[in-house]
Order: structure tokens, then C-alpha cells, then sequence
């Protein structure tokens, strides 16, 4: 009875070890999907500031920082699941769990804004374009030189001269900036995979915590009772003996 008692109890720590080994591989892959997020982010913004700028007025909200600063967020989390699992500090992975959360809904929302977006690329090309040309055509003057383009679908429709090239601008932007969105679709997707995974698994790992610390005053006192226990038996085994010697 005491062995299947030893192999079950060794059968749950076994499941809890890997249960934190898959938590802690988890985030380190988030670790460096959110460095990943802020390279991305990065190069979008050094890469795509026209584009940025000019589709600002109707999105407003610039992708690519979003990106940076979700990086970041991602990775800070991440850093909290890997040494709340890896240290079994259930203070840790209570923040880690609330703040992945938290990551999941803000990748919803993004995904959300990007996919209606998607969805709407021409019409929000258009009125960005007739906005900036009207409000600033120095702007405009940037994107044409920027993607070597004149005019919006044809090359005197609202072109700011001198424009030296002969491809409209339209299809360079559209495809500019469907690229932007399908990254950030891409990405999101795969981090909330990801994330939902470790948000499951650093759930069961509270639990095994929170199990184990209620576990361990039984378990002493348990143990406590079997060390006197052995003790009286070897008491009474010595007086025992002592008692047949003297006789």
C-alpha cells in the first residue's frame, strides 16, 4: 500500500516538473517572439514612415509602434512566466497569468482593427491620400518620391509636381501596406496561440503550487508521526532485548 502511495505522489511531482519545464519553454519561445514583434515593428517604422504617416489620419494608430510596444509587453511578461515557473513563486505567476491576459485581449482588438482595415484598404488609401493632398502636399511630394510613383491611380490624379516617374503610386501602397497587415495578422495569431497555451498550463501550475503548499504540513505532521512511531518500535525492541538478557 505504502509503494502505490510512493508512486502516485512521485506520478504528480513528475506531471508537475513537466508541466513547469513546458511553462518555462513556452515563454522563453514568447521571450523571443516579442523581440521578434519589436524588430518588426522596428522596420516597419524605418522602412514605412511615409506610408504610416499618410494612412495615420484614418487608422490613427501607427501600426508599427503599436508592434514595438506590444513587443515589449510580451516580452516583459514572458520574462515574469519564465521565472515564476522556473522558481515555483506562485506570486509571480499570478501576475503572469493576470498580465498574459491582459496580452491576449489587446491582440484581439489589434487583430480586430487590422482585419477591418484589411478589408478596407482601398477606400482608406483614397481618403488618407485626398486628406494629405489637400492638407499637406509636401507629404505627398515624400510618398512619390518614396515609392518612385506619381499621382494616386493615374499620374495626374492628385500628383504634387515635379513628378519625375511614370507608375502611379496606388498599387506600391496598397501592397506596402497589406504587407503591414498581414505581418501583424501573422504574428498576432501565432503569439495568441502561444499565449493561450501558457495561460492554460501556468493555470495548472497555481493549482499544483497552491496543492502542494496546503500537502506539506500533513506531510510533516505525517512524517513526524511515522519517525515516532519507528522510534517507540525500537524502543520496545531494545527494552525487549534488555528484558531476555537480564532473564
Amino acid at each position: 500500500m505504502k509503494i502505490m502511495k510512493n508512486m502516485g505522489k512521485g506520478y504528480l511531482s513528475s506531471t508537475f516538473a513537466a508541466i513547469k519545464n513546458v511553462v518555462v519553454v513556452l515563454n522563453f519561445l514568447s521571450l523571443l517572439s516579442g523581440f521578434i514583434l519589436i524588430v518588426v515593428g522596428y522596420y516597419l517604422t524605418s522602412t514605412e514612415a511615409e506610408v504610416s504617416l499618410v494612412t495615420s489620419s484614418a487608422i490613427k494608430y501607427r501600426f508599427p509602434h503599436v508592434l514595438i510596444s506590444l513587443g515589449g509587453l510580451i516580452s516583459l511578461v514572458s520574462f515574469l512566466g519564465c521565472y515564476g515557473a522556473a522558481n515555483q513563486k506562485i506570486t509571480f505567476l499570478k501576475v503572469y497569468v493576470i498580465s498574459l491576459f491582459i496580452c491576449i485581449i489587446i491582440q484581439i482588438i489589434i487583430g480586430s482593427v487590422a482585419f477591418a482595415y484589411h478589408q478596407d484598404v482601398d477606400s482608406i488609401l483614397d481618403r488618407s491620400w485626398s486628406k494629405a493632398f489637400r492638407d499637406d502636399k509636401q507629404l505627398i511630394a515624400d510618398v512619390e518620391q518614396y515609392f518612385r510613383c506619381c499621382g494616386f491611380n493615374s499620374l495626374s490624379d492628385r500628383a504634387v509636381p515635379p513628378c519625375r516617374y511614370y507608375t502611379p503610386c496606388y498599387a506600391s501602397m496598397k501592397d506596402s501596406l497589406t504587407y503591414s497587415l498581414q505581418t501583424i495578422g501573422i504574428v498576432g495569431v501565432v503569439l495568441g496561440i502561444l499565449e493561450l497555451i501558457c495561460l492554460l498550463l501556468a493555470a495548472v501550475l497555481i493549482i499544483h503550487i497552491i496543492r502542494i503548499h496546503r500537502e506539506e504540513p500533513n506531510e510533516r505532521q505525517a512524517l513526524l508521526a511515522e519517525t515516532r512511531r519507528l522510534d517507540d518500535a525500537i524502543r520496545q525492541t531494545y527494552e525487549r532485548r534488555c528484558r531476555l538478557h537480564s532473564s
